[in-house]
């Protein structure tokens, strides 16, 4: 991955996130808070954001009414998960008894039209840096102390076994790394999928597809129910 490539995909949701920590704070501001109780809410509101970050691409319509089902159980479940943070979380920072929080604050709909509000762009402006990433003609990476340069469309899958890290590739070679599956699925380009906590494989690799495996050459890999709906939606679209 081109380092202007790489450094877009990370820095750019993240400059984001800080600038939306920023914004709530301001709203908290605007509610009549004080600057650092404003910066501290703001800081409360961060577990709901995780959480939405996390499930909102896990969502799947396909079955129109059991996805508005899920989205609505997700958004309760994160108000529940706001009401205990910020209740707690004002009471030992600040000492005070939840009264003491403007009554809009706590409203389930300011919570979620607020992290909302947030979590849907980031969600479009990592859309749009896979867009404009162009797709890696060389690689390179460390295997058993020395240099490797490969073309990612040769790489069959990425396999975690315990803490070593193995690329599989077309070719029949295998070579090991000690970098970390999660950082392969940072930098490997949009070919690339995680289909279970183990396995990445190379989606224009795929030679049978299953709901629950796939067969990637000879190897016959397990889709995990973590990824099952995304894979679908992926391998559907294909």
């Amino acid at each position: 991955m081109s380092a202007k490539r790489f450094a877009m995909k990370q820095n750019l949701p993240l400059l984001w996130w800080l600038l939306s920590a920023v914004a709530i704070a301001l709203v908290f501001v605007a509610l009549g808070y004080d600057y650092d109780q404003a910066i501290l809410l703001a800081v409360f509101f961060l577990p709901g954001m995780l959480a939405l970050r996390y499930f909102v691409p896990q969502l799947s319509f396909e079955h129109r009414s059991k996805g508005i089902l899920d989205a609505v159980y997700l958004l309760a479940a994160v108000v529940v998960i706001e009401y205990l943070v910020l209740i707690l979380g004002h009471r030992v920072v600040f000492g005070a008894s939840p009264d003491a929080l403007h009554g809009v604050a706590l409203h389930p709909l300011f919570i979620v039209l607020l992290l909302v509000g947030f979590i849907v762009p980031e969600q479009f402006i990592e859309r749009y840096v896979a867009r404009q990433s162009p797709r890696d003609t060389r690689i390179a990476f460390i295997s058993d102390r020395r240099r490797v340069e490969l073309d990612p469309g040769e790489i069959l899958y990425v396999e975690s076994n315990d803490d070593e890290v193995w690329i599989r590739t077309a070719s029949g070679e295998a070579f090991r790394t000690k970098t970390r599956i999660s950082q392969w699925e940072a930098q490997l380009d949009g070919r690339f999928q995680r289909v279970h906590r183990s396995y990445i494989v190379n989606t224009e690799r795929i030679d049978d597809y299953h709901p629950t495996r796939l067969r990637v050459g000879d190897r016959q890999i397990e889709i995990s129910r973590k990824y099952k709906d995304q894979v679908r939606r992926r391998l559907g679209q294909e």
